[in-house]
């Protein structure tokens, strides 16, 4: 009986020392599993050497948004101008310079904003700037880089890039917009620049066209807006005066989808009139 009992007792301790070892056992085990997790994790390093961990992100981006999000490339906030009060009067857009293509020719014959002058013309582009005898002076006719030497201009309002969106490399838009600014910059130092977004299509002429749609046309925007904060010049949303809810240029707006009408023209200038300065 006695031997039986001890016997007992020592099948009870082994199965406490056995439970105790498999506790243990499944301690380790969870946290090796959790280090290996945390190991697994990208290793990052910020700017100034400050380290941390992160997951891994998914690169796989469009040519579009590589071109506003290029790794290891900063830039400040884009000086968008704010409205100011009251309406600056038509006479404050004498000195000032309008480039753009058939929709600037549009705002120029509804003239809205005294006598500023016009260096627009239908299908112009970042690149014919500098081929397409689009200006008419002195009885010449000349491109509009030679036009913007020939007169100081206290502002200069650009708007290109609808008849872009069918060009094959963004990229190339992008470093032809930039160079034609800076070209401005050097031809007329004093003057301050704008860069206006280009404006939308109708919602109807969007969902038809797969070059002249409002996805790539806001594509084109950031780019733009992220120039401007490059080259250090003014962005103006000129879209939100014209567009509806959706982004969309407002149905009402134009008989094609894409040329402003007189109403809209005014909706355009009346922004130009509160938002420059």
């Amino acid at each position: 009986m006695k031997r039986f009992s001890k016997r007992i007792r020592l099948i009870i301790r082994r199965t406490i020392v056995c439970f105790c070892f498999a506790l243990i056992l499944v301690i380790l085990c969870s946290g090796i599993d959790r280090c290996y997790k945390i190991l697994s994790l990208d290793f990052k390093v910020k700017p100034g050497g400050v380290s941390s961990l992160s997951p891994p992100v998914d690169s796989r981006l469009p040519s579009e948004a590589a071109v506003r999000e290029e790794p290891g490339r900063s830039s400040p906030p884009a000086q968008v101008s704010k409205p100011v009060a009251p309406p600056k009067p038509e006479s404050w857009f004498n000195d000032a310079v309008l480039i753009g293509d058939s929709r600037t020719e549009g705002l120029e014959n509804y003239d809205g904003l005294g006598n500023a002058s016009y260096f627009a013309i239908k299908g112009l582009m970042v690149d014919t700037v500098y081929t397409k005898p689009a200006v008419k002076l002195n009885g010449k006719r000349l491109t509009v880089m030679q036009a913007i030497k020939q007169k100081k201009f206290g502002k200069v309002y650009i708007m290109l890039g609808v008849n872009e969106l069918g060009w094959s490399s963004f990229r190339t838009f992008v470093d032809d917009y930039g160079k034609m600014v800076d070209d401005i910059k050097k031809d007329q130092p004093g003057a301050v620049i704008y860069l206006q977004s280009i404006l939308p299509v109708t919602n109807e002429k969007s969902v038809s066209s797969t070059i002249y749609n409002n996805q790539k046309i806001r594509n084109s925007n950031l780019a733009i807006q992220k120039l401007a904060a490059q080259k250090n010049v003014k962005y103006l949303a000129v879209d939100t005066a014209v567009s509806d809810s959706s982004g969309a240029l407002a149905a009402d707006a134009a008989t094609d989808g894409i040329h402003l009408n007189a109403a809209y023209c005014k909706k355009w200038c009346d922004y130009l009139k509160t938002h420059t300065d």
